[in-house]
């Protein structure tokens, strides 16, 4: 299992550039004026969200996968002279938990560029969001704090922080930052008549 957990650092590195991929997806679109085109070919704002957030979190995935698998089978065959096996069953977990987090964040920031459709804001917001439990954790309710932010439960599932909550309840709170922000923005940005 350290072998995951080593080879999949990665993935956090990965989780920033993948949410500012998301930001810019649309919030380029803003500053360019290329959204009036967009709007003009799909009239329904809440369908062009839906269409982005679902090829980026195609790409969220499968950038996930390509740093996690052959991660984990390279250290895995370094680690044990050359004999590489199949993940053991808690290795899916922390896989599954890993790219849980890259889609979220890349969710995040399509979320956040939808909402301030300024590029600049929309990643501030992203970094900070992101960013925030490893300061938390050092406030007074700190604690607190990194239950309801995305990142500490990222960093818990995927092993590399103790754990301040359940398994569930980690991956609960990184699938409600995927969904309910995109949901938001895409009620938010409904065309009034």
């Amino acid at each position: 299992m350290g072998i995951v957990v080593a080879v999949y650092v990665g993935v956090v590195l990965a989780q920033l550039p993948l949410g500012m991929l998301g930001t810019m997806s649309i919030s380029g679109e803003y500053t360019s004026g290329m959204i009036h085109t967009t709007f003009v070919a799909t009239p329904s704002r809440a369908r062009v969200l839906l269409a982005k957030a679902f090829v980026l979190g195609g790409i969220a995935i499968a950038a996930s996968l390509l740093i996690a698998i052959p991660g984990y089978l390279y250290g895995h065959a370094v680690a044990s002279q050359f004999d590489p096996t199949l993940p053991p069953a808690g290795a899916w977990e922390v896989i599954g938990g890993g790219t849980l987090m890259i889609v979220m964040t890349t969710m995040l920031g399509l979320t956040l560029g939808a909402i301030f459709r300024n590029g600049v804001v929309a990643i501030s917001v992203l970094v900070v969001v992101v960013l925030v439990p490893f300061a938390g954790r050092m406030l007074p309710g700190g604690e607190v704090v990194n239950r309801i932010l995305p990142g500490y439960p990222a960093l818990q599932v995927i092993e590399q922080v103790p754990d301040i909550m359940l398994d569930a309840a980690t991956f609960a709170v990184l699938g409600a930052w995927a969904v309910v922000p995109l949901m938001i923005a895409v009620l938010a940005n409904r065309r009034v008549s």
